[in-house]
């Protein structure tokens, strides 16, 4: 039971670094029409409007990221440990259905992880954001709930085998 543990907590992290749990997610659209993707990072997305004003989206930790937008203050600041030409997942993303119109790629390097998130400005003003990380710190994590949730189905399956014979063996005593 703790091995097939290990082997689920291995098979979820390939399928995560794999990208299987990563999705997009729209951020909705600002209060006018967005026409170009200006500058982000993992955090925050700037968008130009058809009037020329800036808006951002600071999305990270926003539990309604659909009502994010604000007017931006220029210049637009983003982290500046932010890696525009260097993708943590490097495999082709599908877009959401709609004519994309602009695109983003941010990544941000650890010696332990990388975040990445990409995103799309659709044609007919939305946003949308796709979010990846390699999960560095959370893989011993992963692999050590795995190795105790066998441990703890080994012990439950043994209990409920063995609890009728221990039982019986009691009544038999007594």
């Amino acid at each position: 039971m703790p091995c097939l543990g290990l082997l689920g907590g291995g098979i979820y992290l390939r399928m995560r670094q794999a990208g299987a749990f990563s999705h997009w997610r729209s951020l909705g659209a600002p209060p006018d029409v967005a026409v170009k993707l200006v500058t982000g990072d993992t955090d925050v997305v700037y968008v130009r409007t058809v009037r020329d004003d800036v808006y951002e989206c600071r999305h990270r930790g926003t539990a309604a990221a659909r009502d994010c937008w604000q007017r931006a203050q220029e210049p637009v600041t983003v982290d500046p440990e932010v890696h525009f030409d260097q993708p943590v997942y490097e495999a082709e993303v599908q877009p959401p259905a709609g004519k994309v119109v602009d695109r983003l790629y941010t990544a941000r390097w650890y010696a332990e992880d990388a975040f990445e998130t990409r995103y799309v400005l659709l044609d007919d003003g939305s946003v949308w954001k796709w979010e990846y990380d390699v999960g560095g710190n959370w893989s011993l994590l992963i692999f050590v709930v795995g190795l105790l949730s066998g441990v703890a189905l080994a012990v439950g399956t043994a209990a409920v085998i063995w609890a009728p014979v221990v039982l019986r063996s009691l009544r038999r005593q007594l």
